[in-house]
């Protein structure tokens, strides 16, 4: 499942269902997304570690600044994605 986060100058951020990896570490996917004349500039990367798995359009610096601001978020993200999960669980 995919959620929404926040829409700041025309930058759209968006997240995933927590993860986790073989060892048993949980992660999430998060995705920032701004138009552009040709598509869309974008730039996945994931939490907790913030390491940056694909990206296109944006600068060093608005990288940088995008990344701060996740940082700053992540408990919110991480509570909203096990909301989700808690209640997708309580329906089954």
């Amino acid at each position: 499942m995919k959620y929404f986060f926040s829409e700041i100058d025309e930058i759209t951020l968006t997240f995933s269902d927590i993860h986790a990896t073989r060892d048993g570490m949980e992660f999430i996917r998060i995705y920032f997304e701004a138009p552009n004349e040709n598509g869309f500039n974008f730039l996945e990367s994931t939490l907790p570690t913030l390491n940056v798995k694909d990206s296109s359009g944006f600068t060093k610096e608005e990288t940088t600044r995008l990344l701060d601001y996740a940082r700053t978020n992540a408990f919110l993200m991480w509570e909203i994605a096990r909301e989700g999960a808690d209640k997708i669980a309580a329906s089954v």
